[in-house]
């Protein structure tokens, strides 16, 4: 009774009302803010119960009591999930706003009024934050909460995020019971734009509760007069992949004052052990996948990468071409310190290392103009490590476009029956593009680009972007594969479900291993293609499922793994998705033509290290992944 009435005597102290502070506890997920623009601002919550959709909100006024909420913004029907797009806002203004949601039982939840600020000019100062790994912890339980509130405190214009912002993206209690809660004095009045880290696991909660353009997991914007490049470094960064391909383009592009790129994984760290146990052995310093990026941000003048994943806080000297360079070279900043268990350094001190400190905390860049100021700030609120960089001329670090950017072929599918249109686009209207049909390399005499091609043959194109002056892109080339659908194949008499054998190793796998040439410890039926029905040990353990998978028409269909660490899928004995290798968990893809039937499918998977995970499927054009149903597996 004590506390009850100690609580009212707070809730009225502070203007709120006893009805609305249940009501506060009774949304799944509190209100909160993402994607800020000059004009907009999303507002999302989550009941758990169906309700209906309202957000009151209005321009900041002087001389007023309260404040005023004279615009609303609904949504039809009811929902789960409340997404609103405010739009028709001013530039770098104050809002006040509130969220409403009537249940289907009748119940009113309302919560507090928040405030936000749009987007400045862009001429204007601002400030953002920079954190990363807020993942829950047994050992520091309270670390994200206490960095959000420290952070709050700053008034930032926006945050940065850098991926793991929970334990397990696939469990949603990680979402709703620890990120979100603790995070919240903060998102309710301050946007996050984050990048996907390992742990989110390519969840579908991950794009449920975060709003970014299409495709999500990569993409760009502007605040001020800087650019950011925001990558999803789980994925396949290589020359030809299609996040290298689009931010060769936008780097390209850019005119801003300062760039920055944002991933998840470390192209430079001294972490002690995730790239190689650096108290026994030779480590990499960083991942090598994401170093493919490096020439990209050299070229086109990044200012900063920033990322997490190793829970420190490290930054680099300016680099170039592998070399200090204080005048040119990219600055690197791990910032993995928001709540995941603090990691330990290698024993002796990396060649690029500036600064660093294993602990909990955040960082912040003023910019003004041509100015940054960047503090990194521990959890106790003490000043870690600040530098000031000036450029000294407006075209400092701009891009010097001295070789275009390669083109980007785009085509209604890789893999067909009859034939297949092709485009082809160059990043500036000025190139004009020559290509091979052939897997030759094209030269100035090769066929000129001018209109959409049509390809009826299997065939391997190669383009090239070329200015005026004759100076060439890297060539650009994309296989194509004319083919029948596959006949199902002929079985009478099946089971659900796939069989599995299980396999375990004293050493640690970086590849798939030869299962074939493996004894397994046990064998069994799972009912999906999963972890979660085997008996596994947590590391140096493999899984071979096979049986069939029915398809219900004939056509082109696309499978896809999601595997932590490697993983194989095969149709008909015909390798289809390639997701093998030692790495946090990836999503790939693959395609076939296949009849109306069952087919022959065999999933291979191994866990070496650290995190683990495994799904598969079919990738649906309105519903995106869908994993394999138990009904249509069988053996």
């Amino acid at each position: 009774m004590k506390k009850l009435f100690t609580l009212i005597l707070l809730l009225v102290s502070t203007g709120v009302t006893l009805a609305q502070a249940i009501a506060e506890d009774q949304f799944l997920v509190k209100p909160y803010l993402q994607f800020s623009t000059q004009t907009g601002m999303y507002v999302l919550w989550e009941t758990a119960e169906n309700a209906t959709t309202r957000v009151d909100f209005g321009e900041a006024r002087r001389s007023v009591n309260r404040a005023v909420l004279d615009r609303r913004a609904t949504l039809p029907g009811t929902r789960l999930m409340h997404e609103v797009f405010l739009d028709s806002l001013k530039a770098e203004t104050n809002y006040f706003w509130q969220v409403t949601s009537i249940t289907e039982k009748g119940d009113t939840l309302r919560s507090e009024v928040y405030s936000f600020k749009t987007a400045v000019q862009d001429s204007s100062a601002y400030m953002f934050a920079l954190i990363g790994d807020t993942q829950r912890n047994s050992s520091t339980p309270w670390a994200w909460g206490k960095i959000a509130g420290l952070v709050w405190q700053k008034r930032p214009n926006f945050v940065i995020h850098v991926g793991d912002l929970v334990d397990q993206g696939l469990k949603k209690t990680d979402w709703t019971e620890h990120f979100f809660p603790f995070g919240h004095p903060l998102m309710s009045r301050v946007p996050v734009y984050p990048v996907l880290g390992n742990h989110e696991n390519d969840s579908p909660l991950y794009y449920q509760y975060i709003v970014a353009p299409q495709p999500e997991y990569y993409y760009t914007f502007t605040y001020g007069n800087a650019q950011f490049f925001m990558l999803d470094s789980n994925r396949d960064l290589d020359d030809d992949s299609e996040q290298y391909k689009w931010l060769e383009w936008e780097l390209a592009k850019s005119n801003a004052t300062w760039k920055i790129v944002a991933h998840h994984h470390p192209p430079y760290s001294s972490d002690n052990d995730d790239y190689g146990d650096s108290f026994r052995e030779i480590s990499d310093l960083g991942d090598e996948k994401v170093r493919n990026l490096i020439p990209l941000y050299e070229r086109y003048g990044v200012d900063f990468c920033l990322f997490g994943h190793t829970h420190l806080y490290e930054r680099t000297w300016p680099m170039l071409e592998n070399r200090i360079n204080m005048k040119e070279g990219v600055v690197y900043i791990n910032s993995g310190g928001a709540g995941g268990m603090i990691e330990n350094f290698a024993p002796t001190r990396s060649w690029f290392t500036l600064e660093m400190q294993a602990v909990h905390h955040f960082c912040t860049f003023a910019i003004y103009d041509r100015t940054v100021m960047f503090k990194a700030i521990d959890h106790e609120g003490r000043l870690l490590d600040a530098f000031q960089m000036q450029k000294e001329r407006p075209d400092q670090r701009q891009s010097q476009v001295v070789q275009p950017p390669g083109p980007q072929i785009r085509t209604d599918g890789l893999l067909f029956e009859n034939q297949t249109r092709v485009k082809i686009a160059a990043a500036f209207d000025s190139l004009e593009i020559r290509y091979t049909l052939d897997g030759s390399e094209p030269t100035r005499s090769s066929a000129l680009y001018n209109r959409p091609l049509t390809i009826d043959r299997s065939a391997t194109l190669t383009a090239r972007a070329y200015t005026r002056d004759g100076r060439a892109s890297r060539p650009v080339t994309t296989s194509f594969r004319k083919m029948a659908p596959q006949a199902p194949v002929a079985v009478q008499k099946t089971e659900r479900g796939l069989r599995f054998s299980y396999y375990e190793s004293e050493n640690t796998w970086s590849l798939m291993p030869d299962f074939a040439k493996l004894k397994p410890v046990k064998t069994g039926r799972s009912a999906q293609v999963s972890l979660h029905d085997l008996d596994h040990r947590d590391e140096n353990f493999g899984v071979l499922l096979e049986g069939y998978v029915e398809v219900p028409e004939t056509g082109l269909y696309t499978f896809f793994t999601i595997s932590d660490d490697g993983s194989k899928l095969y149709i008909n004995d015909e390798l289809i998705v390639d997701n093998d290798g030692s790495h946090s968990a990836t999503r790939r893809t693959g395609q076939t033509l296949l009849r109306t039937g069952k087919h022959q499918l065999r999933v291979e998977y191994f866990q070496g290290r650290m995190g683990r995970s495994l799904q598969a499927g079919i990738v649906d054009a309105k519903m995106g992944d869908v994993p394999f149903s138990p009904f249509q597996l069988s053996h």
